[in-house]
């Protein structure tokens, strides 16, 4: 790679000061509302300093479920902050002194989008897609969440700037720090389980050499096996990231609950209170997920919880997938609207035209540019990005969905969509290249444009 100008340089530091404003102010006026993984993963960080053990401190309602659960990648970045401030924790035991470092790894992601672009397209693309990222609202919000999505939008962007780099340089560090990137992106977002796979098929399709792909896959392996191996022993069944597996996939094809928490929620609420009398009270949604699942779970007495969940998919499987394909079509069809149709917003916040306006908005520059460039150069880095989009749109039209789950990924399609259409406008501008042959060989190949001067003159040659 080129050596960058010094106004781009400049400029990215503008942007980067800029999104770093914006986020840090976002984490210091934060809202007072916890959710449910927000708590959870606090509760997880103060165990692991205060107690050495990855559970869930203070207990409550999360105490009822299993902390594998949640993936190890954002509690090691809260048990950091707590670690270095542990005073700074709320009533409900969320650890606010991860708000700062979720404003810092935010900021990073708008390097980490400059960088992904700027191995591709250039500068003047690099600092377009750094400047959306650094602007763009929910991005900017989540900086006030305690929540996975910063950390992972800033693990996932380097990770697929680190496998463009290892597509082009295909070294041995590099190789190991593309592999420690992705395990760590899947470590802290376990719906991106299949990001690795996509960056191993696009290295080796492009180096077509298995030395640049060994490094990548032996650094995901150093640094995934120990989190399996510890996860599985704690719940005596193999856990690879998560054990959220078997509820989500229940939830997302359980038709009668639209493939949604809260669907499932209002559908069975009878059935978790005939299970759980004090409940009874309870509107759906204030009844906890851990019922609902342990309800569902409690058909098959005689099976693990895993075990009655994955039964439990097969029979929504067989009642809704085959026996009213249409509606379970329509159901993942709006699954994946829900996913990409608007932005995440928090729980008790309503939906902002404008800046769903503007997602739309960048939803449509990410995917016409990747579509632009693909048909103008069928580039392995477009497709790289093309195919996550793909496998995270169709796994949310399967499990769960819900618009906090593009939040990860936007900066990725933000550069993406840069990518395209800066590379489609490249090559539309490229002059076309002319044969000049003298007698029955040809000696140059130039643009008319850069003939030189001297040049013979032309004759067309001969047929044949």
């Amino acid at each position: 790679m080129r050596r960058l100008p010094r106004w781009s340089i400049a400029a990215l530091v503008a942007i980067t000061v800029l999104g770093g404003a914006l986020r840090f102010d976002a984490a210091g006026d934060p809202g007072r509302y916890h959710s449910r993984d927000a708590i959870a993963y606090s509760m997880i960080a103060r165990g692991i300093v205060d107690n050495g053990t990855y559970g869930l401190l203070g207990g409550g309602g999360h105490g009822q479920q299993d902390p594998m659960h949640w993936p190890p990648g954002t509690p090691a970045l809260f048990a950091l902050a707590h670690a270095i401030d542990p005073g700074a924790v709320t009533d409900d035991g969320a650890v606010t002194a991860a708000f700062p470092w979720q404003a810092a790894v935010g900021t990073l992601t708008i390097v980490a989008t400059f960088a992904l672009v700027v191995l591709v397209a250039g500068p003047a693309a690099a600092l377009l897609a750094a400047l959306l990222v650094a602007v763009y609202p929910p991005l900017v919000a989540a900086s006030g969440d305690l929540l996975s999505e910063p950390l992972g939008s800033l693990l996932l962007t380097a990770a697929l700037a680190a496998t463009v780099l290892t597509m082009r340089r295909p070294t041995r560090t590099v190789g190991a720090v593309a592999g420690l990137l992705l395990a760590a992106t899947v470590l802290t977002r376990a719906d991106l389980l299949l990001v690795p796979l996509v960056a191993l098929v696009a290295i080796a399709a492009v180096t077509r050499s298995a030395r640049a792909v060994a490094p990548v896959l032996v650094a995901l392996v150093v640094v995934l096996t120990p989190w399996t191996i510890f996860a599985s022993g704690v719940t005596g069944h193999l856990v690879p990231l998560s054990s959220g597996g078997a509820s989500n996939l229940w939830v997302g094809t359980y038709l009668p609950g639209d493939g949604s928490i809260f669907g499932s929620k209002r559908a069975l609420a009878p059935e978790v209170k005939r299970l759980y009398p004090r409940l009874s009270d309870h509107r759906p949604d204030q009844i906890s997920q851990v019922h609902v699942i342990r309800t569902v779970a409690a058909r098959h007495p005689g099976l693990s919880e895993e075990a009655a969940l994955r039964r439990e998919t097969l029979v929504n499987l067989r009642e809704y997938a085959l026996g009213q394909p249409g509606p379970f079509a329509g159901m993942l069809a709006s699954k994946v609207w829900r996913l990409w149709g608007s932005y995440t917003h928090g729980t008790f916040q309503r939906t902002r035209t404008p800046i769903r306006v503007l997602h739309l908005a960048l939803l449509a520059f990410g995917l016409t540019g990747l579509a632009i460039g693909l048909v103008a150069t069928r580039r392995a880095e477009l497709w790289t990005i093309a195919a996550l989009l793909l496998l995270l749109t169709a796994m949310n039209a399967v499990l769960v969905s819900e618009a906090r789950h593009n939040l990860t990924v936007m900066p990725a399609l933000i550069a993406g969509g840069a990518m395209g259409f800066r590379l489609a406008a490249g090559r539309r501008r490229r002059p076309p290249r002319v044969v000049v042959p003298e007698g029955d060989h040809v000696v140059a190949a130039v643009h008319p444009a850069r003939r030189p001067q001297t040049a013979p003159a032309v004759s067309p040659l001969p047929p044949g």
